[in-house]
Formats: structure tokens, sequence, C-alpha cells
């Protein structure tokens, strides 16, 4: 197999419930869908945690816009699932449709890292915002979102901005097999939209960062992209996150499935900047039909 190939993505799975940033990772996965003819699948998952806690004696919630406190039953919280599940269905039929996607939906209960899991393995890519509705909307990023970002499926995470309309495209590179088809799949997108992207050579050697650019030069020959260049430190946790800290209009793409073992700063990236970030493993890529 040729160590740059790209492994089509043909069905994309996104993550629904009621927050912005899922909102944003619909739209951001319906226009993926379009662009290289994929399946979306969207699932809501009924938090089996939030049930547990409705089910304890003192459980109380907080009713908008009153802010009154009222007793939370499992009653109330399957009727909350209820709605929110029909509400994610909707809003999946309507931008699917507008779109001309294919599509499906569908309804599960239990722990929402697992449940995405299993559902991700029968797709090639999961959409979903950094932000859930439930738990923790006060940090920057959800655990659901942290933990999957640290698993090997290859993940797209949305802040409740979305994805800018013609994102500049930013490739971490480090020379490797997958670095090479993430830089690969960044360009195949950017044809369709802003026709630029900057590479971040993880290298702080001269000879080896000219040396990375004569390979992506190699790479990207006869796509018609502005392609820039600069290079990082990877020893430097603090380099990526201030390379990152301040974009804006970006789209940051990182290959591999070792990403967080060789990138310790991508945690603080996902934590701390409010940018879309494409995951995409060793053999997720993009590919027409």
């Amino acid at each position: 197999m040729n160590p740059d190939a790209v492994h089509a993505i043909r069905r994309i799975l996104v993550a629904l419930d009621s927050s912005r940033a899922s909102l944003a990772a619909l739209e951001a996965a319906v226009d993926l869908a379009g662009r290289i003819d994929a399946e979306l699948l969207g699932i809501f998952v009924e938090d089996i945690e939030l049930l547990r806690m409705a089910d304890a004696p003192y459980a109380r919630e907080i009713l908008y816009p009153s802010a009154m406190e009222a007793p939370l039953s499992r009653g109330s919280m399957e009727r909350n699932f209820k709605a929110q599940s029909e509400q994610a269905r909707t809003a999946l039929e309507r931008a699917a449709q507008q779109a001309h996607v294919r599509w499906s939906f569908r309804t599960v209960r239990g722990e929402v890292t697992a449940e995405l899991l299993a559902a991700a393995a029968e797709t090639d890519l999961l959409a979903m915002g950094k932000l859930g509705w439930s738990i923790g909307t006060q940090v920057r990023i959800g655990s659901s979102a942290l933990e999957l970002a640290a698993s090997s499926i290859p993940v797209l995470l949305l802040p409740a901005s979305g994805v800018p309309a013609k994102p500049h495209w930013l490739v971490y590179y480090d020379d490797s097999p997958a670095a090479r088809r993430a830089l690969l799949s960044a360009a195949q997108l950017a044809e369709a939209d802003s026709r630029s992207i900057t590479v971040l050579l993880a290298t702080a050697d001269a000879g080896e960062a000219a040396s990375m650019k004569n390979e992506i030069g190699r790479l990207l020959s006869g796509r018609g992209l502005t392609i820039e260049h600069r290079s990082i430190d990877p020893t430097e946790e603090i380099a990526l996150l201030e390379a990152l800290r301040s974009a804006r209009n970006v789209m940051f793409v990182v290959g591999g499935s070792e990403a967080f073992q060789k990138l310790p700063a991508l945690e603080a990236v996902l934590r701390e900047c409010q940018i879309p970030v494409l995951l995409l493993r060793n053999r997720a890529g993009f590919e027409r039909k």
C-alpha cells in the first residue's frame, strides 16, 4: 500500500444534543458530506449518568428562564431527552435535505463516550461539538470530547462558532506517513475554498525544515495552492499553543493516532483554543467518489 494513500471517508457520524457547538458540528458535517458525497449518520445519546442523578431523592433542576428550582425526576429527564432527540432529528433532516445529503438518525441510551465510540466504529469520521449541554459546560472542552479526541477514531471537534466559510488550513507536519496523508486531505479540501495552507513544520533544525519543505512541495505539486511554512520546536509544548492561540478563521489538521503521545500540547490546544480541530488518525482522509 502506498504510505501516502488517502483512505476515503464515506460515512460521517455527527453527535447531536442541544448545544450550540452541536449545531456547529452538524453544519460542518453536512457541508463536508456534501463536498465528498458521504452519508451522514446522526446520533443522540440519552446520558445514563444524568438519569442516575435524576433518581437521587434530593436532585433538583434550575428552570430556564425563570431560574426557579424544581425537583428533578427520571420522568422529567426522559421527557427532556425525548424533546431534544426530536429537535436533533429535525435539525439533521432539514440540513441534510437542503444539502441533498443522504442521512439517518438514531437515539441510544448509555454512557456517552462508550456509545459514541461504538457508533463511530461503523463510520469513518465523528463530528461533534467541543462543549456538551450537560455537566461541565463552563469548561472549554467537554470530558466526552476530550476522551474521544484521545481515542483512535478520526474526530472533527467544533467550537460553538463552527467552521469559517473559507477556512485557512493549518496542518501539523512531522514528515510521518500520517502527517503526509493529513496534508493531502487538507489540500483537497483547501482546493474547494481558501486555496491556501500553512504547514507547521515540527522541527527546529534548518536542514530538516528544508527537507520537509521539498517533500511538501512534491506532495502538493500542481494543486495551485498558496503554501506557507512555519517551523515550531516539537519539544517546546508552548510553541504549538502560541501558534494557535491567536489563530482566526482556521481549521487545524493533525494526523496519526499517536498525536497525544507525540504532541503533549495538543490537549492544551483542545482546551484553550476556540478553533476547529480535525484529528485524522492513521488511515482517515478525504477522497471524492
